[in-house]
């Protein structure tokens, strides 16, 4: 079962029907040949005429890093996404006509980037046209015409059926969590800098986050492995939650921790007490040189009696 990272209806994916029309809502113009697209556009163009056959060239997938995280691209940096209208393992596509111009089939044949293992084997359909379509464990791949540049997710959740592919867990060492300086003191940042928070609405311990669909775009979950730097004191154990699709929430005592897409910079804390229940990380003093890998958790683990936990936990 392929993963990913927004939350689709418990129903599954395989069962997500959406009437062709609706896939193009919102996109803008027509696919983007110009810049740092335009060789693949002409690579992917030659494919289209050829197949996938074994003299073809082999474009090599990325990883691209933007607001909604690490993602995985295409050789030429347009993140990828798969279609819940579409059935795994079906040998063709529901998104065609106006959708396929609004979401532009990738074709191949790829290869995985290295030290990057997916949720499924790379395979491939062939479309109507003859085009050789790229899939990932049974699904058709796709780039969104309404992203114009790396790292950009725009169509992330659109029409709650878009979504993007995830990595399997613990293939790679996991970043380095930071401590960051803020205007209300220093608090815990994800491997990038961007300040991380708990919401007050989830239970601790609980297995499960409250904050799904449009919540987990404001507030993208923060996703393991992650390492912890060794003296840096936390308020609990590592661990991490199973969220729908398989996507592995990293907790700290027993809490799914976030990123807020409303801070643009290292050290900005505007997610703060947004709403009365969004809380930063406060860091004491260290105490210890332990380091921690989410990685290696299993279900969460509870804090002893004796950790102190921010305000509010």
């Amino acid at each position: 079962m392929i993963r990913k990272q927004c939350v689709v209806a418990a129903a599954g994916l395989a069962a997500a029907v959406l009437a062709v029309s609706a896939c193009g809502s919102g996109a803008t113009a027509a696919g983007d040949t110009s810049g740092m697209y335009a060789s693949q556009s002409a690579t992917q163009s030659a494919s289209q005429t050829s197949g996938m056959s074994t003299t073809a060239t082999v474009l090599t997938l990325r990883t691209e890093t933007g607001s909604a995280g690490t993602v995985l691209a295409s050789s030429g940096g347009r993140t990828l996404y798969y279609y819940g209208g579409d059935q795994p393992g079906s040998g063709k596509s529901a998104c065609t006509g106006s959708c396929a111009t609004a979401w532009p089939p990738l074709t191949g044949p790829v290869a995985a980037p290295a030290g990057v293992q997916l949720y499924g084997k790379i395979g491939s359909i062939t479309r109507a046209n003859g085009a050789r379509q790229v899939t990932i464990d049974g699904y058709p791949v796709y780039t969104y015409s309404g992203d114009s540049g790396p790292g950009q997710a725009n169509g992330d959740g659109v029409a709650g059926q878009w979504h993007l592919f995830q990595f399997r867990a613990g293939t790679t060492r996991g970043g380095l969590m930071e401590s960051m300086h803020t205007s209300i003191g220093t608090v815990l940042a994800n491997p990038h800098g961007m300040t991380v928070y708990y919401y007050s609405a989830d239970k601790r311990g609980s297995g499960v986050s409250a904050c799904t669909a449009s919540c987990a775009q404001a507030w993208p979950p923060v996703v393991a492995p992650v390492r912890i730097p060794a003296g840096m004191k936390l308020p609990g154990a590592v661990g991490f939650i199973v969220r729908p699709g398989g996507v592995r929430q990293v907790t700290i005592d027993g809490y799914p921790i976030y990123r807020y897409a409303g801070d643009k910079a290292p050290g900005q804390v505007t997610g703060n007490d947004v709403g009365g229940v969004w809380h930063v990380i406060a860091l004491t003093a260290a105490t210890s040189a332990s380091s921690v890998s989410s990685s290696s958790k299993g279900s969460p683990t509870p804090a002893s009696s004796s950790t102190t936990a921010p305000s509010g936990w």
